[in-house]
Formats: structure tokens, C-alpha cells, sequence
């Protein structure tokens, strides 16, 4: 009878102390507020960034080194950042539907990619529409960049600050760009996009689609003769070992921007939601500072490898602006747009 009293007695105290324990802390995986921020030492919010950017380049440092312990000290330790590069969550198409799911709550990738989902970006596509990167970043932080955002909350996402990638520019196998006749009629690998092949047809180029997996075979074997990335891309990718000569033509900027998951943005408190802001632009101004900083360094490594860089002359560019201007009159490529949008993107390019 004494061993029963006791045994009972046991688990009576037990179903106690659960009872006191409460339910266990929140996984505030998924963006949700955690128990623990009654008062626990564990972070209220989680917040998982994803990219398909390496963690040594320019933009993986800015979020890993930048972005996370800015957010985790300015937020006194509320808000857990864990960043996700390499692709480890997916491709950029893939993260931007995971915003809008909040089962990853920030992503760093190409407005190019955020088209499909606003068709506003398409307008970053379009050529010459920057004259450099000081235009672009006025532009993009500015008024124009804001209304490009308006919409991203309907759909379940927030731009909270511009990046980049680069300014696009043509290395080729054949010859120097030097002039517009240069390069007529030259194979050049484009991305499948209607503004970018557009865009080669009006330079008077062969515009060939080609996955970027298959670039640099395609450069090797002969496939195409040249390709559009920026320098970093160019090196990373290896692609100057195939290609003997880099012209700065800067007919496209490639825009990236830092995005948010809108249901978590609204999940938090006012003071958080202004240090995840500030945060996603402090990161992305010093992402910009390195990219520029990489892309001044791995143009000079190139050129020990034997890659010939030039600029063209302003009457070249000039050249080029008015071949391309008819990209922006197609139906096809104007009707992508709000006509507000559009009208502006005139202005910023004719200004």
C-alpha cells in the first residue's frame, strides 16, 4: 500500500511541474513570435535570409558580416538572423515565393527575377536607362525605386533597400568594341528574356539564349563569341579565360535589392521593424562599396591574365543609347509596365 501511495504521489508531483513548465518555447521559425520573449534569454523572432550568392562575394559578406550582427545588436539580441547563401534554399524564383509563404523571411536577389512577380522591374531591364552607378543609386533610393515598391506589400513581399550586381558589359573572342559596326553580327549569349534579346537585335548583334550553365563551354567550343556579365561574374565564372577582350558598354544595370516577407514584417513591433530597415540599408550600401571594390580588383587580376580592357568613347555610348532606344517603343516591352513607371524611366534616361 506504502509503494502505491508513493508511486501516485510521484506522479502527481510530476504532472505538476509540467503543468508549471508551460507548453515550451516558439521555433519562430516561420517568422512567429516566440513564447520566449516573455522574458527568456532566447531571441523573440528568427528571421532566415536566403540568397543564391557565394558567401565570399560582395553581397554574402554584406549579409553575413553587415546585415546579421547589425540587426542582432541593434535589436538587443530580439531578433535571430540566420543567413542561407549558395543557393541552399533554393533559386531566386524559388526564395521570392518563400517570402510571400513566410518560411523564409528575407531574401537578397535580381529584380530581373522579381519581374515575374511585379511586372514594374521589368523596367530595370531596359537599356541605358542608368548613365552610371552614382545615377543609379539616386534613382533607386529615390522616388523612382519607391514607386517600383508600392505594390511588393499586395503580393506579400517589402523592398527594404537596393543592392547591385553589376553594370553589364560585352566580352567577346573576336575583336575589340570600339564602335557599333564592331558588333554587328557577333554571337553574343543573352539571358531568355525578351528586353535582353531585344536588345542585341537592335545593336545589330546575333543574340543566342543560352542557359549560364552552359556558358562557358558555349565560349569555349565556339557556340557564342561573347557574353554580357560584369567583371566579377566574368572572373568568377572563369569566363575570361575564353574570352580575350572586355569592352565597358554599361548598357544595362543589373539592380539586386534586399526583399522582405510582408507577414513578418507585420508581425513585428514598430522599433523592430525600423532596425531591420536601417539594417537592410546599411548592408546594402556597404554591399555596394565591395562589389565595387572586388570589381576594381578582379578587372586588374584579368588584365595580368591577358584580358584587354576598354571604354568606349562618349560618342560611341551615344551611339549605342539611340541604336537601342527603339527596345523601349515595342508594345510588347512598354505594356509590361504602368505607364507612370515608364514615363519616369524616360525621364531618368533622357535627363
Amino acid at each position: 500500500m506504502k509503494k502505491i501511495f508513493a508511486t501516485l504521489l510521484t506522479c502527481a508531483m510530476m504532472l505538476s511541474l509540467a503543468a508549471c513548465g508551460g507548453g515550451g518555447t516558439g521555433s519562430g521559425g516561420s517568422g512567429s513570435q516566440s513564447s520566449a520573449s516573455q522574458g527568456g534569454d532566447a531571441p523573440a523572432f528568427k528571421m532566415i535570409v536566403g540568397s543564391t550568392v557565394q558567401d565570399d562575394s560582395a553581397s554574402g559578406v554584406a549579409l553575413l558580416e553587415y546585415f546579421k550582427p547589425y540587426v542582432e545588436e541593434q535589436s538587443g539580441g530580439r531578433i535571430q538572423v540566420e543567413v542561407q547563401n549558395n543557393s541552399v534554399l533554393g533559386g531566386d524564383r524559388e526564395l521570392y515565393e518563400a517570402l510571400q509563404l513566410n518560411t523564409v523571411q528575407c531574401s537578397f536577389g535580381p529584380m530581373s527575377t522579381l519581374a515575374n512577380f511585379e511586372p514594374n522591374y521589368a523596367v530595370c531591364d531596359l537599356p541605358f536607362l542608368f548613365s552610371g552607378k552614382e545615377d543609379a543609386y539616386t534613382q533607386l533610393d529615390g522616388e523612382f525605386g519607391a514607386k517600383l515598391a508600392e505594390n511588393l506589400p499586395n503580393i506579400g513581399m517589402r523592398l527594404l533597400a537596393y543592392g547591385e550586381n553589376a553594370f553589364r558589359n560585352i566580352s567577346n573572342s573576336v575583336r575589340p568594341i570600339n564602335t557599333l559596326e564592331d558588333i554587328k553580327g557577333m554571337k553574343i549569349r543573352v539571358m531568355e528574356s525578351p528586353v535582353n534579346i531585344a536588345t542585341y537585335t537592335a545593336l545589330g548583334c546575333n543574340p543566342t539564349p543560352m542557359a549560364f550553365s552552359e556558358l562557358y563551354t558555349g565560349l569555349q567550343q565556339g557556340a557564342v563569341e561573347g557574353q554580357d556579365n560584369g567583371v566579377v561574374l566574368t572572373y568568377t565564372a572563369k569566363l575570361y579565360e575564353v574570352q580575350k577582350y572586355y569592352t565597358y558598354t554599361g548598357h544595362i544595370y543589373a539592380a539586386n535589392g534586399m526583399v522582405l516577407s510582408e507577414a513578418f514584417w507585420q508581425s513585428l513591433p514598430e522599433d523592430l521593424q525600423q532596425v531591420v530597415d536601417a539594417g537592410a540599408k546599411y548592408a546594402m550600401e556597404n554591399q555596394r562599396r565591395l562589389n565595387t571594390e572586388m570589381e576594381e580588383k578582379l578587372a586588374k587580376t584579368m588584365a595580368d591574365a591577358g584580358v584587354q580592357f576598354n571604354t568606349l568613347s562618349e560618342d560611341e555610348t551615344n551611339r549605342f543609347r539611340e541604336a537601342a532606344k527603339s527596345v523601349w517603343e515595342q508594345d510588347g516591352i512598354k505594356s509590361l509596365m504602368d505607364p507612370e513607371i515608364y514615363d519616369m524611366a524616360v525621364a531618368i534616361r533622357d535627363k
